[in-house]
Protein backbone atom coordinates (compact mmCIF):
# COMPACT_ATOMS: atom_id res chain seq x y z
CA UNK A 1 0.00 0.00 0.00
CA UNK A 2 1.55 3.53 -0.58
CA UNK A 3 1.92 6.33 1.83
CA UNK A 4 -0.52 8.36 0.42
CA UNK A 5 -3.21 5.91 0.63
CA UNK A 6 -2.06 5.06 4.47
CA UNK A 7 -2.72 8.80 4.69
CA UNK A 8 -5.73 8.65 3.32
CA UNK A 9 -6.87 5.91 5.04
CA UNK A 10 -5.77 7.86 8.49
CA UNK A 11 -7.76 10.98 7.44
CA UNK A 12 -11.13 8.89 6.29
CA UNK A 13 -10.73 7.37 10.13
CA UNK A 14 -10.44 10.57 11.74
CA UNK A 15 -13.41 12.21 9.69
CA UNK A 16 -15.73 8.92 11.04
CA UNK A 17 -14.28 10.00 14.59
CA UNK A 18 -13.80 13.81 14.99
CA UNK A 19 -17.82 14.29 13.14
CA UNK A 20 -18.83 11.46 15.47
CA UNK A 21 -20.50 9.66 11.97
CA UNK A 22 -22.40 6.32 13.39
CA UNK A 23 -22.71 2.81 12.08
CA UNK A 24 -25.29 3.31 8.97
CA UNK A 25 -24.83 6.88 8.59
CA UNK A 26 -23.54 7.65 5.17
CA UNK A 27 -19.89 9.63 4.69
CA UNK A 28 -18.91 12.36 2.15
CA UNK A 29 -18.65 11.03 -1.28
CA UNK A 30 -15.30 10.10 -2.96
CA UNK A 31 -15.19 13.70 -4.65
CA UNK A 32 -15.58 15.41 -1.18
CA UNK A 33 -13.16 13.30 0.42
CA UNK A 34 -10.50 13.90 -2.37
CA UNK A 35 -11.53 17.84 -1.92
CA UNK A 36 -11.59 17.59 1.71
CA UNK A 37 -7.98 16.27 2.04
CA UNK A 38 -6.51 18.00 -0.83
CA UNK A 39 -5.80 14.31 -2.59
CA UNK A 40 -6.92 12.88 -5.69
CA UNK A 41 -9.08 10.89 -6.14
CA UNK A 42 -7.31 7.71 -7.48
CA UNK A 43 -5.65 7.75 -3.78
CA UNK A 44 -8.49 7.85 -1.82
CA UNK A 45 -10.65 5.59 -3.97
CA UNK A 46 -7.53 3.22 -3.08
CA UNK A 47 -8.49 3.92 0.87
CA UNK A 48 -12.02 3.07 0.14
CA UNK A 49 -11.62 -0.30 -1.01
CA UNK A 50 -9.07 -0.74 1.97
CA UNK A 51 -11.22 0.79 4.37
CA UNK A 52 -14.00 -1.79 2.63
CA UNK A 53 -12.43 -5.04 2.90
CA UNK A 54 -11.38 -4.09 6.23
CA UNK A 55 -15.37 -4.00 6.26
CA UNK A 56 -14.73 -0.20 8.13
CA UNK A 57 -17.16 1.33 5.30
CA UNK A 58 -19.68 -0.08 2.80
CA UNK A 59 -20.26 1.42 -0.67
CA UNK A 60 -23.80 0.86 -1.64
CA UNK A 61 -24.22 1.46 -5.63
CA UNK A 62 -26.10 4.37 -6.23
CA UNK A 63 -26.14 5.13 -3.08
CA UNK A 64 -22.96 6.35 -1.48
CA UNK A 65 -20.70 5.23 1.37
CA UNK A 66 -21.68 4.12 4.52
CA UNK A 67 -20.20 3.37 8.42
CA UNK A 68 -20.31 -0.25 9.13
CA UNK A 69 -20.62 -1.22 13.33
CA UNK A 70 -17.39 -1.66 13.39
CA UNK A 71 -17.50 -3.25 17.17
CA UNK A 72 -19.31 -6.37 14.98
CA UNK A 73 -18.42 -6.21 11.86
CA UNK A 74 -15.06 -4.44 11.44
CA UNK A 75 -11.72 -6.82 11.02
CA UNK A 76 -8.89 -7.11 13.47
CA UNK A 77 -6.60 -5.38 10.55
CA UNK A 78 -8.52 -2.40 10.85
CA UNK A 79 -7.59 -1.84 14.48
CA UNK A 80 -4.29 -2.92 14.03
CA UNK A 81 -4.04 -0.03 11.09
CA UNK A 82 -5.77 2.38 13.00
CA UNK A 83 -2.96 1.79 15.85
CA UNK A 84 -0.49 1.35 12.92
CA UNK A 85 -1.44 4.75 11.86
CA UNK A 86 -0.69 6.36 15.29
CA UNK A 87 -4.81 6.96 15.81
CA UNK A 88 -5.98 6.76 19.31
CA UNK A 89 -8.25 3.80 20.31
CA UNK A 90 -10.67 3.04 22.71
CA UNK A 91 -10.10 2.60 25.97
CA UNK A 92 -12.65 -0.92 25.69
CA UNK A 93 -10.38 -2.05 22.91
CA UNK A 94 -6.91 -2.02 24.43
CA UNK A 95 -8.76 -3.85 27.54
CA UNK A 96 -10.58 -6.09 25.09
CA UNK A 97 -7.25 -6.61 23.48
CA UNK A 98 -5.08 -7.32 26.52
CA UNK A 99 -7.98 -10.04 27.68
CA UNK A 100 -7.39 -11.80 23.98
CA UNK A 101 -3.67 -11.69 24.17
CA UNK A 102 -4.40 -13.27 27.93
CA UNK A 103 -5.69 -16.08 26.69
CA UNK A 104 -3.74 -16.82 23.38
CA UNK A 105 -0.12 -16.41 25.55
CA UNK A 106 -1.16 -18.82 28.02
CA UNK A 107 -2.16 -21.44 25.56
CA UNK A 108 1.28 -20.27 23.36
CA UNK A 109 3.41 -21.32 26.07
CA UNK A 110 0.99 -24.42 26.79
CA UNK A 111 2.30 -25.46 22.98
CA UNK A 112 5.74 -24.45 23.62
CA UNK A 113 6.63 -27.19 26.28
CA UNK A 114 5.71 -29.80 23.99
CA UNK A 115 7.18 -28.04 20.92
CA UNK A 116 9.97 -26.08 21.93
CA UNK A 117 13.23 -26.97 20.32
CA UNK A 118 16.80 -26.51 21.60
CA UNK A 119 17.11 -23.84 19.51
CA UNK A 120 14.28 -22.51 21.06
CA UNK A 121 14.99 -22.30 24.91
CA UNK A 122 18.78 -20.97 23.54
CA UNK A 123 17.04 -17.82 21.87
CA UNK A 124 14.69 -16.86 24.64
CA UNK A 125 17.64 -17.19 27.06
CA UNK A 126 19.81 -15.15 25.16
CA UNK A 127 17.12 -12.30 25.61
CA UNK A 128 16.85 -12.74 28.66
CA UNK A 129 20.42 -12.17 29.27
CA UNK A 130 19.71 -8.94 26.78
CA UNK A 131 17.23 -7.91 29.01
CA UNK A 132 19.66 -8.22 32.05
CA UNK A 133 22.49 -6.43 30.57
CA UNK A 134 20.20 -3.65 29.50
CA UNK A 135 18.22 -3.28 32.99
CA UNK A 136 21.93 -3.01 34.37
CA UNK A 137 22.56 -0.04 32.15
CA UNK A 138 19.86 1.56 33.52
CA UNK A 139 17.81 1.17 30.44
CA UNK A 140 14.31 -0.28 29.60
CA UNK A 141 13.85 -3.57 28.36
CA UNK A 142 10.84 -2.75 25.49
CA UNK A 143 12.17 -4.43 22.83
CA UNK A 144 13.38 -7.60 24.79
CA UNK A 145 10.05 -7.92 26.31
CA UNK A 146 8.54 -7.69 22.89
CA UNK A 147 10.81 -10.42 21.46
CA UNK A 148 10.76 -12.43 24.57
CA UNK A 149 6.66 -13.06 24.26
CA UNK A 150 6.98 -13.36 20.49
CA UNK A 151 9.94 -16.11 20.44
CA UNK A 152 7.84 -18.39 22.90
CA UNK A 153 4.70 -18.17 20.38
CA UNK A 154 7.20 -18.84 17.43
CA UNK A 155 8.40 -22.14 19.58
CA UNK A 156 4.52 -23.52 19.02
CA UNK A 157 5.48 -23.87 15.61
CA UNK A 158 2.42 -22.40 14.36
CA UNK A 159 2.97 -19.84 11.75
CA UNK A 160 -0.82 -18.41 11.82
CA UNK A 161 -0.66 -18.10 15.62
CA UNK A 162 2.41 -16.07 15.53
CA UNK A 163 1.05 -13.90 12.87
CA UNK A 164 -2.06 -12.96 15.17
CA UNK A 165 0.02 -12.19 17.97
CA UNK A 166 2.64 -9.89 16.00
CA UNK A 167 -1.32 -8.31 14.95
CA UNK A 168 -1.63 -7.54 18.79
CA UNK A 169 1.89 -6.24 19.50
CA UNK A 170 1.46 -3.65 16.65
CA UNK A 171 -1.53 -2.60 18.48
CA UNK A 172 0.24 -1.85 21.26
CA UNK A 173 3.62 -0.32 19.78
CA UNK A 174 2.69 2.99 20.19
CA UNK A 175 2.02 2.92 23.69
CA UNK A 176 4.59 0.78 24.86
CA UNK A 177 7.51 3.14 25.34
CA UNK A 178 4.78 4.90 28.11
CA UNK A 179 4.26 0.54 30.13
CA UNK A 180 7.97 0.66 30.00
CA UNK A 181 8.74 4.42 31.18
CA UNK A 182 9.33 3.41 34.51
CA UNK A 183 12.67 1.13 35.06
CA UNK A 184 10.95 -1.00 37.31
CA UNK A 185 8.87 -1.85 35.36
CA UNK A 186 11.34 -3.44 33.35
CA UNK A 187 12.75 -5.16 36.25
CA UNK A 188 9.00 -6.50 36.99
CA UNK A 189 8.61 -8.04 33.82
CA UNK A 190 12.70 -9.60 33.82
CA UNK A 191 11.28 -11.38 36.90
CA UNK A 192 8.29 -12.95 35.54
CA UNK A 193 10.01 -13.87 32.21
CA UNK A 194 12.50 -15.75 34.25
CA UNK A 195 9.58 -17.74 35.91
CA UNK A 196 7.87 -18.56 32.41
CA UNK A 197 11.28 -19.40 31.21
CA UNK A 198 11.81 -21.84 34.31
CA UNK A 199 8.37 -24.03 33.71
CA UNK A 200 9.04 -23.87 29.52
CA UNK A 201 12.49 -25.10 29.99
CA UNK A 202 11.32 -27.81 32.57
CA UNK A 203 8.64 -28.62 29.91
CA UNK A 204 6.08 -28.03 33.11
CA UNK A 205 3.21 -26.71 31.13
CA UNK A 206 1.03 -26.33 34.09
CA UNK A 207 4.03 -23.79 35.81
CA UNK A 208 4.64 -22.18 33.08
CA UNK A 209 1.10 -21.34 32.48
CA UNK A 210 0.60 -20.28 35.75
CA UNK A 211 3.45 -17.92 35.67
CA UNK A 212 2.68 -16.23 31.80
CA UNK A 213 -0.90 -15.97 33.39
CA UNK A 214 -0.12 -13.66 36.50
CA UNK A 215 2.52 -12.19 34.76
CA UNK A 216 -0.15 -10.82 31.77
CA UNK A 217 -2.89 -10.45 34.84
CA UNK A 218 -0.28 -7.66 36.49
CA UNK A 219 0.33 -6.46 33.11
CA UNK A 220 -3.38 -6.12 32.07
CA UNK A 221 -3.71 -4.16 35.55
CA UNK A 222 -0.53 -1.70 35.08
CA UNK A 223 -2.23 -0.78 31.81
CA UNK A 224 -5.25 -0.07 33.51
CA UNK A 225 -3.85 1.65 35.86
CA UNK A 226 -2.02 4.38 32.72
CA UNK A 227 -5.48 4.30 31.24
CA UNK A 228 -6.51 5.93 33.99
CA UNK A 229 -4.05 8.10 34.77
CA UNK A 230 -3.62 12.07 33.86
CA UNK A 231 -0.83 13.51 31.37
CA UNK A 232 0.90 14.85 34.87
CA UNK A 233 0.62 10.98 36.91
CA UNK A 234 1.84 10.09 33.41
CA UNK A 235 4.63 11.87 33.63
CA UNK A 236 5.43 10.89 37.12
CA UNK A 237 5.49 6.75 36.07
CA UNK A 238 8.77 8.21 34.22
CA UNK A 239 10.64 9.98 36.84
CA UNK A 240 13.13 6.77 37.59
CA UNK A 241 13.92 6.94 33.48
CA UNK A 242 17.48 7.26 32.80
CA UNK A 243 18.79 6.79 29.05
CA UNK A 244 15.72 4.73 27.62
CA UNK A 245 15.84 4.22 23.91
Amino acid sequence: MQQASLVAIGNIMSLVRAKRIQAGERLPSERDLAERFDMSRGVVREALATLEVMRFIERRPNSGIYLRDTEVEGSFEALVLQAHLGLPLKTSEIVQALELRRIMEVQAIRLACERATSKDLRTIRSILEEADRRIEEGRTIEAEDQSFHLAIVAATKNEVFLRVVNAFYEVSRHRRNVYFRSLEQSAVSSRDHYKIYEGLEKRDANAAAQAMEQHLLSAAAHWKELLAASPRQLKQFGQRVSGTD
